[in-house]
């Protein structure tokens, strides 16, 4: 980078000449007399070191895995819980539901920081029976507000108690109403955890294909615990006609396979949004600094020139002599010279300083996949 003495402070340099400030003494001093820095420090409009400021780089730390990165890191979710009675069944000695908090607990603590979640609960009302259908087929409970709150909703989802039906249609209309407009596809989740297909007369893959082809764009996936084949395929459709997908867990090993593949899911998108965060932010501080050096440094020179030519045009106005001050705006005329090369030195460091930092959070972004 360009050394450069600032634009009106002294380089120390000594001069011989006359100081008395007649025509000849004047004409014949060097750039650093006391005289002309004394008659340039009127007109100086500021520090010209104020001008670079290194930019504020960041780095980005990623979870390593050799998995391919995923699709986009979700930014509002709900998770809706079956609570119909058969979440009382068992996957081999565990409870469904038990399991079903379980992944849902997973989800939600592998969400990205950033990200906002909601708690729905569907069927937790009335019972299993004809006599209690009407009740449950009602019972769409928003547990937790949209909130990035994680410890909330672990603790309301521990709170779910199998009770009623399963009114998946109205759970998933429930869901989309909480969700944003004109969201981009893969920003919006509904996540939904069950153990069978609809039973309160509604149309589960209507509603899905309707929300996923929406202003949210909502995808709809589904994990499933020992849900019967028939049943299974109901929940398959579902899934597909929200853009989604559909596991069915048969088998402990299944379960724990599962809530792997949910965790891995969520550390991707964090490394995801980890890498475009840092690389925006960089970007956008190389390219802040450049051109605060730019404008910074232009308008020193801009405002000192126009000071000096005033005074200069000024006093020839009057009849003075003005050699002495024809000299000075030489002199500051390469000052100003210097000032604008280093401005453009500055700015080719200040983007090579970010490009440099990004390539080095992508070459750890991609070791991490």
């Amino acid at each position: 980078m360009l050394a450069l003495c600032p634009v009106l402070a002294s380089c120390d340099r000594k001069t011989d000449g006359a100081t008395d400030g007649n025509t000849q003494a004047a004409a014949g001093m060097a750039d650093g007399s006391p005289e002309i820095e004394a008659y340039l420090n009127q007109f100086k409009a500021g520090d010209p070191e104020a001008c670079f400021n290194d930019p504020a780089l960041v780095d980005a730390s990623f979870t390593a895995s050799d998995k391919a990165a995923g699709p986009v890191p979700p930014a509002r979710v709900i998770v809706a819980i079956d609570a119909s009675g058969s979440m009382a069944g068992r996957v081999s000695s565990r409870q469904k539901l038990d399991l079903a908090k379980s992944a849902a607990a997973a989800f939600v603590e592998e969400l990205p920081a950033a990200a906002e979640a909601g708690l729905l609960v569907f069927g937790q009302a009335g019972n299993n029976r004809a006599d209690g259908k009407a009740h449950s087929c009602a019972a769409i409970d928003l547990r937790v507000q949209m909130t990035r709150d994680r410890a909330a909703l672990v603790r309301s989802v521990s709170t779910i108690r199998p009770v009623g039906w399963t009114p998946l249609s109205a759970a998933l209309q429930r869901a989309e109403a909480l969700l944003a407009a004109n969201g981009r596809p893969g920003e919006q989740v509904i996540y939904v955890v069950s153990d069978g297909q609809e039973t309160c007369g509604g149309d589960p893959v209507a509603v899905a294909r309707s929300i996923n082809e929406g202003s949210t764009k909502a995808i709809i996936n589904i994990i499933g615990f020992a849900v019967p084949s028939g049943e299974a395929a109901s929940l398959q459709a579902v899934a597909a006609a929200g853009g989604g997908r559909f596991v069915n867990a048969r088998t402990d090993r299944e379960v724990d396979a599962t809530v792997a593949r949910i965790r891995e899911d969520g550390r991707k998108a964090k490394n995801r949004l980890a890498q475009s965060g840092a690389v925006a932010h960089n970007r956008l501080a190389a390219s802040g600094a450049a051109a605060k050096a730019r404008i910074c440094a232009g308008g020193l020179v801009a405002k000192e020139r126009i000071a000096v030519s005033a005074d200069v045009a000024k006093k020839r106005i009057s009849g003075k002599d003005v050699a002495f001050e024809e000299r000075a705006d030489k002199i500051l005329a390469v000052r100003h010279a210097a000032l604008e090369r280093r401005a453009e030195a500055f700015v080719r460091a200040a983007e090579a300083k970010g490009d440099r930092a990004n390539e080095a959070i992508n070459a750890k972004a991609e070791q991490a996949r």
